[in-house]
């Protein structure tokens, strides 16, 4: 009986799952307005990535698995690092999207973004990924700005039993994961997961050692309980420690004015959280969630980085008529950092203790105009915190079905950007420029950039229409088109230059400030086909357009900083994956890759090829084969920002993994 029933898990697990369209179409989601609702349903531009899609892709990173999504970009800047966004502005920090696993935010005051080197699951319990490009700041708060995305990993009921996975790559990928789920009692079910990654360093451009090697290991812990019938508790912990390693490129008086500095980046951290969902006597729901974090980031020569942060947040839903429904909530974060900054290091940063509090309460009316057929809804998200005080940030949305199966939908938002720790209180020698004395300048001139207390929150407000369709049983289309206008975005302006005289290496020091002088504009189109032409084949297809434009003001760093917004995302991407069952036992995967280039970066366009072969070889055992980027030997998807770095050539990667259910 136990082994029948660990076989039946299996099967479930490693089982191909092969939803119809109208599946599909019927998707709930809960990122949109934090409450289930069908995918058709929503007046946003969203998409669901599926356990199915991850598997079957062959990711063995959130990042990877996050590619197939249109509207983002996502860029591997190394063997370490990479570079995630939706609808424009990338970088290694990225700053406008706000990133959630299991309603914990993975999201930084350091610098407004997510250390992706720090943010790892067990993708094997990954229940599902829940995109929203455009503003959610509405429902999420501020930074949450060109979109969300909401990690969703499995109820423990859903993984019992034990799992475990090994895989081998030519890049020296090693990783190996072990998870082990079991019951309380009837109503209380629990796992427990452990994971290791390592993965040698590729080489630069030039040939030379990337020093960019990983060496990661953590583990986590889920807890889920039926409280009689009305209500549900849920709880997790997670604890990691990752190595990541770069070479820098740090500015130097002396030719040639920037030295390679191989330098090591630790992540270390701990979270727990807790969330409880009850019905209430008048049968409306509420959540309360509790979260508490401390990490620690030190990156070897520059900085590091001690956070403590405690996240409250309640919601409830209710319906105020039968055709109103109203969810309003409230929320508190405290945020406390200590910073540490050796004496060479190129950073500064004053104060070099900071806490940071964040209140906030939003409100989001539904109204059904006509069954079936017509929904309103509005809201707004109301903040304040420590720098810039009181924030609103309002959006009106409205979705309309045609019919059964076809529908369309608009939007009209508003979301800002706060500032981040380094743009208050940060001071980066940043760049060397060589001396030039045919244009009147014998000395090099060093670049040093300073955050500014008067640094303002950004902006947009985003217009936003969609069309979902049907064509019969077995083709889907969704597109989305938006218009944003971005105001008091971050840009330098030079405020100057000093000649210093009294250094054994006389310079010129040129002083910039962070401000709030660029405005942008972007237009946009996002468009995906998902097709099964079989019962044994699917195919999809996503595509990608983005122009971006920004006024230059003749300022150099304002300029330079026009030219990161206007390129430094491609303006066309391509995506094709195709998925077929070769019987019940095996599987074959392709997918095709094509990603403009980045101007600003002077970074060429390039074509991928990935391809994957599954076999399973019994009810619990699976083997797999991935080869990753098979059409070209080497190519180049993003380099550094704000600290330059090495250029890295991405090589071509083929993996083997085994995995076990017992």
């Amino acid at each position: 009986m136990a082994l029948a029933g660990t076989q039946a898990r299996a099967a479930q697990e490693l089982e191909v799952a092969s939803m119809s369209i109208e599946d599909l179409m019927n998707v709930e989601v809960t990122t949109v307005s934090r409450k289930s609702q069908r995918l058709t349903d929503t007046a946003a531009a969203a998409f669901v990535v599926t356990a199915d899609d991850i598997q079957r892709s062959g990711s063995t990173s959130i990042p990877e698995a996050l590619r197939m999504v249109p509207g983002l970009e996502v860029a591997r800047a190394s063997g370490s690092r990479w570079a995630v966004t939706a609808r424009g502005f990338n970088g290694r920090f990225a700053n406008k999207l706000l990133v959630l696993i299991d309603g914990r935010s993975a999201y930084s005051p350091f610098f407004s973004g997510v250390f992706w080197e720090a943010e790892d699951v067990l993708l094997e319990d990954v229940d599902r990924i829940e995109v929203i490009r455009g503003p959610g700041a509405t429902m999420w708060g501020a930074n949450a700005v060109n979109g969300v995305i909401n990690i969703l990993t499995r109820n423990a009921r859903r993984t019992q039993g034990g799992l475990a996975t090994a895989l081998v790559g030519n890049e020296g990928q090693r990783t190996g994961a072990v998870r082990w789920g079991a019951q309380v009692d009837e109503d209380t079910h629990y796992r427990l997961w452990a994971k290791s990654v390592r993965r040698d360093s590729v080489q630069a451009s030039d040939g030379t050692p990337g020093a960019d090697d990983v060496d990661a290991v953590r583990a986590g812990f889920r807890l889920d309980r039926d409280l009689s019938g009305t209500a549900r508790v849920m709880a997790t912990a997670n604890v990691f420690d990752a190595k990541s390693g770069e070479v820098l490129l740090l500015p130097q008086l002396t030719p040639p004015y920037a030295a390679r500095t191989p330098t090591m980046q630790k992540n270390q951290g701990v979270n727990v959280l807790g969330k409880i969902d009850w019905t209430l006597d008048n049968d409306s729901q509420a959540t309360l969630q509790v979260g508490l974090e401390h990490g620690r980031i030190a990156m070897e020569g520059v900085h590091a980085e001690d956070r403590t942060t405690l996240d409250v947040d309640f919601q409830n839903r209710f319906a105020l008529t039968s055709r109103q429904d109203m969810v309003w909530g409230l929320g508190y974060r405290r945020s406390a950092d200590t910073i540490h900054t050796p004496p060479a290091s190129l950073a500064t940063f004053l104060p070099a203790e900071q806490t940071q509090t964040l209140f906030s309460a939003f409100v989001h009316d539904e109204f059904t105009v006509l069954p079936d057929r017509w929904r309103i809804a509005a809201g707004s998200k109301f903040e304040h915190n420590s720098y810039t005080g009181f924030e609103v940030q309002p959006n009106l949305r409205s979705s309309w079905n045609l019919n059964p199966t076809d529908s369309v939908w608009a939007a009209v938002s508003r979301a800002v950007r706060t500032p981040a720790r380094v743009e208050r209180g940060a001071t980066i020698d940043a760049a060397v420029l060589p001396a030039d004395p045919a244009g009147g300048n014998p000395l090099p001139t060093l670049l040093r950039i300073g955050g500014s207390p008067s640094f303002s929150s950004e902006s947009v407000l985003s217009y936003e229409v969609g069309y979902r369709a049907q064509f019969g049983s077995n083709l889907l289309l969704d597109v989305a088109a938006f218009h944003n206008r971005y105001r008091n975005l971050r840009a330098a302006q030079t405020q100057g230059a000093t000649p210093v005289l009294t250094s054994l290496l006389p310079y010129l020091l040129l002083s910039g400030a962070i401000g709030n002088g660029l405005e942008a504009q972007e237009n946009g189109l996002e468009a995906t086909v998902d097709w099964h032409a079989a019962p044994s084949l699917r195919v999809q297809t996503a595509y990608t357009l983005l122009q971006v434009s920004a006024e230059s003001s003749g300022d150099p760093l304002h300029d330079a900083d026009v030219r990161t917004a206007r390129g430094g995302v491609p303006r066309h991407q391509l995506s094709l994956r195709a998925s077929f069952d070769l019987g019940k036992q095996q599987q074959l995967d392709g997918w095709l890759r094509r990603v403009g280039r980045l101007e600003s970066m002077n970074i060429g366009a390039f074509t991928t090829l990935d391809l994957r072969w599954a076999w399973r070889v019994t009810p619990q055992f699976e083997a797999s084969v991935t080869g990753q980027n098979l059409l070209q030997a080497q190519h180049v998807e993003y380099t550094g920002d704000q600290l330059p770095s090495l250029q890295m050539r991405i090589p071509r990667s083929i993996a083997v993994k085994g995995r076990w259910q017992f």
